[in-house]
């Protein structure tokens, strides 16, 4: 997997043009609050697949200006290899006659999500995650689906696949349709890749679960499940073949239910995510503030670890801002053995002198980098 070598913007949220170089390994990103380093952080997770790290849409990426976004926003990197030897092109933009849309080129051509995910890999941590343990279940089974679509690119079409064929049978449960054979076809599909998405999940959960287990930091472990109709039945040692059959008995048997329901009760849009601080033996939904951030930078590093070999982009925003001294040293340290591309965001160029002459510093202020 390459890094990012250079960078150009054009009208993307608070900057009207931006071209700049990075280096290979630690990106320091530093300046007042809105001065625009989230927006480059979000610019930068573009470049892999997915809607970002905020989840926005195509029509809000734009650059305001007077009140008017403008007509069109762009985002081309250059990326190169870890050996030097190769240059490549990734470029993301609005589709100017229809803004909510956005097209993906690789190296000048048409290119898929799924093949983005084999030229690039990225993880990232925001504040916002910071309400993971706390807030839907959403959120957890997103947090997860990232990470696994990292190891298997695969991932990101089965759940779309999946979705597709729930949103279909959802439609036929609440408009009262009671045709046999319409249901059989949809979920024929619904079973199949719901058992690809889940069987993907647990494969994902176990590597990082052995990451987490092997390595000890200042950072806590955690103990980390999953909890849902089609995992535990791979936990239980039920074959792929076998998991599809049973859930697809298992939603003719329970269709009536979901009749009433108007909506598909059982399957991986489900599943629950556990996380749990293992010294402590406590769920991370009820640990302290400092503890569940600590938590998630565990998380993040320990995924990291088992996906090195793809050498996965990080980005880390206000990762630094609320830890203490001690913890901000042995991130930095953590950072640094892992030899990764990490950028990272904080208002205080001070919050970065761990990493000494390490890093490359970067002053945002007003849409534009010192």
């Amino acid at each position: 997997m390459p890094s990012i070598a250079s960078l150009r913007l054009i009208d993307f949220r608070s900057y009207a043009a931006l071209d700049i170089e990075f280096s290979s390994g630690a990106v320091a990103l530093y300046g007042a609050n809105g001065a625009g380093k989230t927006n480059l952080l979000e610019a930068i997770s573009l470049l892999s697949p997915g809607r970002g790290l905020r989840r926005a849409g195509a029509d809000l990426l734009a650059r305001v200006e007077n009140g008017m976004s403008q007509p069109a926003w762009g985002i081309n990197a250059a990326l190169l290899t870890e050996d030097a030897a190769e240059l490549s092109r990734i470029s993301v933009g609005q589709v100017p006659e229809n803004p909510r849309r956005k097209q993906l080129k690789i190296d000048g051509r048409s290119a898929s999500g799924t093949e983005l995910a084999r030229h690039i890999s990225m993880l990232w941590l925001t504040p916002a995650q910071d309400r993971l343990f706390t807030g839907p279940a959403s959120d957890r089974r997103k947090f997860i689906d990232r990470f696994t679509l990292a190891l298997a690119p695969d991932h990101g079409t089965n759940v779309i696949r999946f979705e597709k064929a729930r949103t279909e049978r959802n439609r036929l449960l609440s408009e009262g349709v009671s045709d046999r054979a319409w249901f059989e076809a949809i979920e024929a599909d619904l079973s199949h890749y719901g058992a690809l998405v889940a069987q993907a999940r647990t494969q994902t959960i176990s590597t990082l679960q052995t990451e987490i287990t092997a390595r000890k930091t200042v950072f806590p472990q955690s103990r980390i499940s999953l909890d849902g109709y089609l995992e535990n039945q791979l936990a239980s040692g039920e074959t792929l073949s076998a998991m599809t059959d049973s859930y697809q008995t298992f939603l003719a048997e329970t269709r009536q239910t979901d009749l009433r329901a108007g909506r598909t009760l059982s399957g991986p849009h489900r599943t629950e995510f556990h996380v749990t601080h293992m010294s402590k033996a406590m769920p991370a939904a009820v640990c302290s503030t400092g503890e569940q951030k600590a938590l998630l930078i565990g998380l993040i590093l320990a995924q990291a670890r088992a996906l090195k070999q793809k050498t996965p982009i990080l980005l880390l925003d206000e990762v630094a801002a609320h830890l203490d001294a001690a913890r901000r040293a042995a991130l930095a340290a953590e950072l640094l053995d892992l030899g990764l591309q990490v950028f990272m965001t904080g208002t205080d160029q001070s919050l970065f002198t761990d990493f000494a002459d390490h890093v490359q510093l970067l002053r945002v202020t007003d849409g534009k980098i010192v």
